[in-house]
């Protein structure tokens, strides 16, 4: 296996080290909410001509009180600067349920995928729940995000003893970074 890289093209099975990069979501007075990526990936999907490759970070379990939406989007505590007149949060982003499928797929039919989760201290049950970016409406007003129970294949709401795992997806090709 490779070692740590800090370039933009990745190969299979590598753990790779991304810069931090942050997305605005929304300012209430001065408070600010953003998305996150930093830290290390593993490169589940090698880039090619026609596809995306796919770096794939595991966040661990995460209780449905700890997520809230913001800005349409579901939104947890991962991180926060203290600023003079206030506070910047921030947040992994929350993959689509079509992108958990993919790269739950990958991950499960390869052995060397596991491995690198596990050299990364990453325990992933690919058969579990994992929180996507879809959210459940009632009368046009945004409730909590949804799960992806991988082992029924369905969309669920989250009970509140359970602790859906967290997967954060950043796609890239020809150097650039998606997510």
């Amino acid at each position: 296996m490779a070692e740590e890289s800090h370039k933009n093209d990745w190969k299979f099975g590598e753990i790779v080290t991304l810069p931090r990069e942050k997305k605005a979501l929304k300012k209430s007075g001065s408070t600010t909410y953003e998305q996150l990526i930093e830290s290390r990936y593993v490169c589940i999907r090698e880039a090619t001509e026609n596809q995306r490759g796919i770096l794939a970070k595991i966040l661990g379990e995460y209780k449905s009180e700890r997520i809230m939406m913001v800005g349409g989007h579901p939104f947890s505590k991962d991180d926060h600067e203290t600023l003079f007149y206030g506070f910047n949060y921030f947040s992994y982003p929350f993959p689509s349920k079509k992108d958990v499928i993919e790269a739950l797929d990958i991950i499960s039919k390869d052995q060397t995928l596991i491995h690198q989760f596990k050299k990364l201290s990453v325990r992933l049950n690919t058969q579990g729940k994992f929180w996507v970016s879809e959210t459940s409406s009632h009368l046009l007003i945004k409730k909590k995000p949804l799960c992806y129970d991988a082992a029924s294949c369905e969309l669920c709401p989250a009970s509140e003893d359970d602790a859906p795992y967290r997967l954060t997806l950043v796609y890239f090709q020809n150097g650039e970074l998606y997510w």
